[in-house]
């Protein structure tokens, strides 16, 4: 006969609700990573042309860098993955560094960044004609020398040989 026939009932307990829990754990996890549901926000809107850009680091705020560039990628989801091949396929982040997957935001995406004695967070926000770069750094061995550098980027125009408005 088996000894745990007839078990007193508040010992068992614990133990059931556990596998319940476990149970439903598993059930809810496994239907939540097959569901594809469309995301129900639309996606941030990137426009391609040329963009005057502002960039100024939190520890020299008096010395703005201003410049232009052409930004061709076709819409957001180009830029997104144009920016993270930059730092994919670039010998000395592949070698020094370990990226995090992209993280969704609600105008735009996120992305870490650990190489030796840094951490860096990159983040890209996006409004009509506008990018929001920011790009914060913590160095491990030193705080007091971290920094933020915000970058604006605005929409000024179309870029040389580009159709108004379309990618190059």
């Amino acid at each position: 006969m088996r000894s745990d026939v007839g078990s007193h009932p508040k010992r068992a307990a614990p133990r059931v609700l556990f596998l319940c829990a476990c149970a439903a754990f598993v059930a809810c996890g496994s239907a939540h990573s097959q569901t594809s549901v469309p995301l129900l926000e639309p996606k941030p809107v990137f426009t391609p042309g040329m963009y005057e850009t502002e960039s100024r680091n939190s520890a020299f705020q008096d010395q703005p860098v201003k410049s232009q560039t052409c930004i061709a990628s076709p819409d957001y989801d180009a830029f997104r993955d144009e920016t993270m091949a930059q730092y994919q396929k670039s010998p000395q982040f592949a070698k020094d560094c370990r990226l995090s997957d992209t993280r969704t935001l609600k105008n735009g995406f996120a992305f870490a960044m650990q190489c030796k004695g840094t951490k860096t967070v990159l983040t890209y926000e996006f409004e009509k004609d506008l990018v929001r770069g920011t790009i914060h750094t913590l160095i491990e061995s030193a705080p007091k020398y971290s920094s933020s550098i915000l970058t604006m980027m605005r929409r000024i125009g179309d870029c040389p040989d580009q159709k108004k408005g379309k990618a190059l």
